[in-house]
């Protein structure tokens, strides 16, 4: 399973994102049992992408103990360029594919926004997490 996760840079919420991967890769386990390998995707931006790295630090252990493994891609800025390299970088994400993207969004986050859009569009199924 491939799972994109992006978020604002002010989100705080810890407990609410490690519940979510959680549950995320419970039902991956469970709908998919022959899948070994979770690909989490991201652009390693303040907030919940580097809190995902923080999850991954604390599960993987327990992931490998059960027979699976769990991967971190990351999607620097600094390999893009252009009039818009965030763009050109979010798109580059979708583009290499997703089971699913989790949005983590605080507040009115316009990057955050249109990257849902964006991923439904792909027709990847996406959730968005909201908190104020």
């Amino acid at each position: 399973m491939k799972v994109i996760v992006v978020g604002s840079k002010d989100w705080e919420d810890y407990p609410t994102l490690s519940r979510k991967m959680a549950v995320l890769m419970e039902d991956w386990v469970y709908q998919n049992p022959e899948d070994k390998t979770l690909t989490i995707v991201h652009a390693g931006n303040r907030g919940a992408e580097n809190m995902v790295t923080e999850f991954i630090g604390k599960v993987e252990r327990l992931v490998k103990q059960n027979g699976y493994s769990i991967k971190e891609k990351v999607y620097s800025i600094k390999t893009f360029t252009g009039n818009n390299p965030m763009i050109a970088r979010d798109s580059k994400m979708l583009e290499d594919g997703a089971d699913r993207v989790l949005v983590f969004q605080r507040g009115e986050c316009k990057r955050s926004q249109a990257l849902s859009k964006l991923s439904e569009a792909y027709g990847i199924k996406t959730e968005v997490v909201k908190t104020h």
